[in-house]
């Protein structure tokens, strides 16, 4: 039986955009969140892939994009925050996708309705577990992970700041936050890759 140092039946009663409002400093919701919509994030990842690498890729993205998506989220922008999240996660797909020379409107492989279904799956102990391993490897790690410059554009991008504006902030060009971000990614691609597996136990039926 999995034990856990917090409360789980009441973060999973608590609606997205409460645990949104926990989660910006606490894992244990920042966990529940993945989890609630690991398999959206699954689901877009195949319509977006050309390949079983590529959607292992995608997927990764889509935890990131979450992740940052947590971090932005403003409700007093009037957007729910599945609305928001969904578009966060889509958009940083279709970039990658389009890096990858797939064209999106070319897939077909999931019907985009499907999607609609999926944030009614219950999150699990289990998927909330690991998923909290997760982020307790990556925080814990990521300071050893990353060079300065990398750690600098990662956390400004991930507080919801778009590349230009870490740019200005950093007083360095948007190709080199890209590039310090892409560099980030590879390294935080690794670190999930070692948890993927069960990180993806979810499957889509």
């Amino acid at each position: 039986m999995l034990e856990f140092d917090f409360d789980l039946n009441d973060l999973c009663s608590k609606t997205d955009e409460e645990l949104v409002s926990l989660a910006k400093t606490d894992k244990a919701a920042a966990s529940v969140i993945l989890s609630r919509y690991s398999k959206l994030i699954l689901i877009k990842s195949k319509i977006y892939a050309n390949s079983d690498t590529d959607s292992e890729d995608l997927h990764q993205e889509g935890l990131m994009s979450l992740l940052k998506a947590i971090n932005a989220y403003d409700p007093s922008m009037g957007a729910k925050f599945s609305t928001f999240a969904e578009k966060c996660v889509v958009n940083r797909m279709k970039t990658v996708s389009a890096r990858m020379g797939r064209s999106c409107s070319e897939v077909n492989r999931i019907d985009e309705d499907e999607a609609a279904d999926v944030l009614s799956v219950e999150e699990t102990p289990e998927s909330i577990f690991l998923y909290k391993e997760f982020l307790d490897e990556l925080l814990g790690s990521i300071d050893s992970l990353l060079s300065d410059a990398e750690l600098r554009a990662f956390h400004l991008c991930m507080s919801g700041m778009t590349y230009k504006q870490a740019a200005k902030k950093l007083g360095v060009t948007e190709k080199s936050v890209d590039n310090a971000m892409q560099r980030a990614r590879r390294k935080i691609r690794a670190l999930y890759k070692k948890r993927h597996g069960k990180l993806k136990y979810d499957r889509v039926a």
